[in-house]
Formats: structure tokens, C-alpha cells, sequence
């Protein structure tokens, strides 16, 4: 009869037990499924793998954009340098609003003010946020100027300078807003406008053009200004007239650069005098009577 096999001492570890704690079931799953996690961090690998690559390829984009950009500012040719902005313009991603508005101003110095409009309206359209809005307000403005539009002219700089009046570009456009008004034959808009210039930006060279033209129109127009009239153009007062007057009145008063009340108070003074003087001249004519009959 075949004897019984005696257990060895690590027969104990074969037997499997149901894991009873989390990191026991953690390891259990995991050599259940570690194909499946294994699968899992290859994806996560290459993923990453993938957004590098996309980021290196960004950054090689706008590299090239740059290059291309900073190649197309250096051109001299004003009409050449057109084409290259309009070849940049839809590949030009988060540059677009600048490239547009360099293409809007190089348009305008080749004489394509066509060009220059569809790249203005075209910042204003599709790119409302951009620091590029108000230079591109103020390219339309110029356009409409330049073609004669003189009310659409006037609404663009007075837009400029009411939405964004801390600008620097919009700070010097009263001095433009005076022009425009000066050629639609509104004067007394185009002095507020000049003047308005020489307190937003008092040391600007807007300012200096601002009081030039202040200075020109007060020539042309003295009856504008009548606050610069000449002091010698008003009518003299009579001062022996008013001299010879017990009361002086409180224009007069104004007219010497005294005060009415003060004026007042020394014609009262003389009147209460010449009251006394009457009172007194009685008795010194007795005395007199009286020593002449002694």
C-alpha cells in the first residue's frame, strides 16, 4: 500500500487565496490584466510623442512666419512688399491682425487704397480684439478723407477718440478732427477741436500744429475770438465824469478795479463829512461875530 506523500514546507504557498486587501486586489487585477496596461502606457508614449512633435512643428510654423515677415518689412519697393504681405496674410496665424494692418498701410503708399480698405474692414470683421482695431479705425478714417468723404471721415476720428481715448494714436487725432471740420466749413467745431488737442496732448507735435492753426484762424476770423480781443478796441471810461460823482455806482467801481462796497463806504463817508461840515460852519461864523465886537 502506497504510502502518503508528506507536505513539503512551501506547499502552503500554492494555495490561493482570495486577496482580502485593496493592494492585494490591485495586484491581483494588474496580473490579470497587464497586457491591458501595458497597451495603455504605449498609447500614453506616443501621445505624448505626438504632441511634441506637433509643438516642434508649431514652432518651425511660426519661424518660418516670422522669416517671411520680417523678410516681406524689408523690402523698399512698396508695390513689391504688397505682394509678399497678401502671399503671408492666410498662413499667417496668430500674426494675421498685424500682417493685415502692414498690408493695409503698404497698400496705401502703393497707391491700392482698394487693398488697404479690405484689409482694415478686415481686422475690424474677423479680429474685433485685437490691439490692431483702433489703428485700423483710423486707416478707414484716412481712406474716406483722402476720397473726400468727409462725414465718414469725421465719424472715424470721433469714434477713435471716444472708444479708445487713452490711445496714443487716438490722443493725436483732434488735431485731424479740427482739419476735417475746417474743410466741411464748420470753424467754431474745428477751434474746439484744436484747442481740445492742446489739453490731451499738450508737449505733442499735434499740439504745435493745433496752435498754429488757433493762431491762423484768429487772423482770418478775429470775431471768433472774442476773448483775445484788444483792450485798446474797448471804449475809455470818464473817470473825471465819475470822479465828480458822489456815489460811485458799481460799474464804475469795476471800471477801477475796486471794489463796489469799498467804493460805497467812501461815498457814504464823504456824505456824513459834508453833513458835519454844515453843522459846524454855523457856531465858527458866531465866534468870529463875537470877537469882532469885542
Amino acid at each position: 500500500m502506497a504510502r502518503p506523500r508528506k507536505k513539503k514546507p512551501t506547499d502552503h504557498l500554492l494555495i490561493t487565496d482570495e486577496p482580502k486587501t485593496d493592494w492585494q486586489k490591485a495586484l491581483a487585477h494588474l496580473e490579470e490584466n497587464y497586457k491591458l496596461y501595458i497597451a495603455g502606457a504605449i498609447f500614453i508614449l506616443v501621445c505624448v510623442a505626438v504632441g511634441a512633435l506637433i509643438r516642434v512643428s508649431m514652432m518651425m510654423k511660426e519661424q518660418d512666419i516670422m522669416t517671411r515677415y520680417a523678410a516681406a518689412a524689408l523690402v523698399e519697393d512698396p508695390a513689391e512688399r504688397l505682394e509678399k504681405y497678401q502671399a503671408l496674410v492666410n498662413a499667417a496665424g496668430r500674426w494675421t491682425p498685424e500682417v493685415l494692418y502692414r498690408l493695409g498701410e503698404t497698400a496705401i503708399e502703393a497707391g491700392r487704397p482698394d487693398a488697404a480698405k479690405e484689409a482694415f474692414e478686415r481686422i475690424l470683421a474677423s479680429y474685433g480684439d485685437s490691439e490692431y482695431v483702433p489703428h485700423a479705425t483710423d486707416g478707414l478714417a484716412f481712406l474716406a478723407w483722402n476720397a473726400g468723404d468727409l462725414d465718414d471721415a469725421l465719424a472715424g476720428f470721433e469714434r477713435l477718440v471716444a472708444q479708445w481715448p487713452n490711445e496714443f494714436i487716438a490722443r493725436r487725432k483732434h488735431y485731424d478732427i479740427g482739419q476735417v471740420q475746417e474743410e466741411r466749413g464748420d470753424l467754431e467745431a474745428a477751434i474746439a477741436a484744436y484747442r481740445r488737442q492742446g489739453e490731451v496732448f499738450p508737449e505733442s507735435s499735434a499740439a504745435q500744429r493745433a496752435d498754429q492753426a488757433l493762431a491762423r484762424l484768429s487772423n482770418d476770423h478775429p470775431e471768433l475770438f472774442p476773448e483775445d480781443a484788444d483792450p485798446e478796441d474797448v471804449e475809455p471810461v470818464d473817470a473825471d465824469a465819475i470822479a465828480q460823482t458822489p456815489y460811485v455806482s458799481a460799474d464804475a467801481a469795476v471800471a477801477f478795479d475796486a471794489p463796489a462796497e469799498e467804493a460805497n463806504k467812501g461815498a457814504d463817508a464823504t456824505t456824513e463829512n459834508d453833513v458835519v461840515a454844515e453843522d459846524v460852519a454855523p457856531e465858527d461864523t458866531a465866534s468870529d461875530n463875537n470877537s469882532t465886537e469885542q
